[in-house]
This record gives C-alpha cells, structure tokens and sequence, in this order.
C-alpha cells in the first residue's frame, strides 16, 4: 500500500460527481440505512451519522462495527454502505464495489502510560511484531518480557499496518488477537508491558501514542508526510444502491462532513 497522503488526495478528484451515487429521487419516508465494517472507521462512522440523522429526522443510520472484512464481503448484502479502513484488493476490486475515502488516518502504536519507552523506530517495531526484539530493555525500557498485541486476521488495521511496517505474514507466533480497538485500549491500559497499535482518531487518555522515528504520531505529522503509518478510510456501496445511501456519502464530502472528520482525522477536501 505504502500510503503518501497528498497523492491519496490528489487522487480524490471531483468525488461527488466522479461517484454518481443515488438512484431516483430521495424519499422522505422513514428510512434506515445499514452501516458495517471496520472497527477503526466506526468512531468517526457515528459521529457523522449522529449529525446527518439531525439533519435529516427521516433517516436511520444503524452502523456495526464488524471489520473491514464483513465491511466489504456484505457491501450490498447486509449493508447498504461498508466501512473500510484498508484498500481493497484486486480480488475484492473485481466485486463491482464503488469505493470513496472519505478521510485519511495515522494508525497509532500504544503503550500503556507507565511504560518510559517514548519512541521506537520502524525497524524496532517489526522486530517487536515478528519476535526477534522480546523484552522492554532492548528498546530502552525496563527488563520485562514484552506482551504483543495484534488485531485479528482480516481486520483492516491489522493488513494496513503489517503492510506499511513491513511484516505482512510474519506475526509473531502466540501474539495475542483481539477483535476491536477498545478491547486493544483497555489490555494496554491495565498492563505496562503489552504494545499495541489504534487509530489515531481513537487514542485517548488512557495510552500513550509513542513517537515512530523521532516523529510524533499527530495529525499535522500524517498530513506533512513525516508520521509514515497512515492509511485512507473507505466507505463502499453496490451496484444497486438507494439514493438515501448515496446522499449520505454525499454530505460526509460536504463541508459540514468534512468538518466533523477534521476534528480528529484528516479531511481529504
């Protein structure tokens, strides 16, 4: 994947006309809209639909957090728009999915606030995730085994960061797996010796998000191009969509969308 954020933006021409979503007129009957996918893209996912349902008393926006994956397997089947927080292959690009990124996210590495380790290079934080570095004191911490933590196969955080760390299929045997970013949150919480990684959108004050190369894992640094694990999120559509579907997309393009994005992500308009 190897993401640069301006060519992902540069990349996003004219998205609302270039998308062509919608069919028919937009009824203003009582409508739900089902929304499912990445974990990773869903803070951001209820955060828009809590504003568009504002605005729009007739809509529905009912979203699971399932994983990129179910995202993109059930597009069109189980929900009228997926969430995705990796590309889709060329295996997946041949299903007829119509995609749109409608922002860009750093992934965070976290550790648990007690931990002194500040920063970790690209190069220490495969060797963490392939098990050649095991232990806190080769990366400058204290003498403690270190505890991996890795999200589950499938998941679009988990493709994207292996991809632009650089160990895509050399997780270290015994890593734990978990299924979503708070249950990630909460184990780095409570133990001082586990690594993790989140979206950046989701870090709070229970983590810290360490440094990668020196480079502070912020939002100014994704857009610069200086913090290098970043990644787009996508939502898709089938080829039937309903035109309440599709004026949704439209309004996360709008400014009033992208201003909700920017809040803590990046906007790509």
């Amino acid at each position: 994947m190897k993401i640069k954020v301006i060519a992902v933006l540069m990349a996003l021409f004219a998205l609302t006309g270039a998308f062509a979503i919608g069919g028919g007129e937009k009824s203003n009957a009582p409508y739900t809209i089902e929304v499912g996918g990445s974990t990773s893209v869903t803070p951001l996912m209820e955060l828009l639909a809590a504003e568009y349902q504002r605005l729009n008393p007739n809509i529905r926006v009912n979203i699971n957090g399932t994983g990129s994956g179910d995202g993109i397997n059930n597009t069109g089947v189980l929900y009228q728009i997926g969430m995705s927080s990796r590309e889709l292959t060329p295996v997946e690009q041949g299903r007829g999915l119509r995609e749109v990124t409608i922002a860009i996210d750093g992934i965070a590495v976290i550790l648990n606030s007690n931990n002194p380790v500040a920063n970790l290079t690209i190069d220490q934080i495969r060797g963490i995730y392939t098990g050649t570095i095991t232990n806190w004191n080769q990366v400058g911490g204290r003498n403690a085994r270190i505890t991996v933590i890795s999200r589950e196969e499938g998941s679009g955080t988990r493709g994207a960061f292996e991809e632009l760390v650089g160990f895509q299929g050399r997780l270290l045997a015994g890593a734990n797996e978990s299924t979503s970013t708070g249950a990630i949150k909460a184990s780095v919480a409570q133990n001082p010796d586990v690594i993790g990684y989140i979206s950046l959108g989701s870090v709070d004050n229970t983590v810290k998000a360490i440094s990668v190369g020196g480079v502070a894992a912020s939002t100014a640094n994704v857009v610069n191009g200086t913090y290098r694990i970043a990644r787009p999120f996508i939502v898709l559509v089938g080829s039937n969509v309903r035109a309440e579907s599709g004026a949704f997309i439209e309004w996360m393009l709008s400014p009033a969308g992208q201003a909700i994005v920017s809040r803590s992500w990046i906007s790509v308009k």
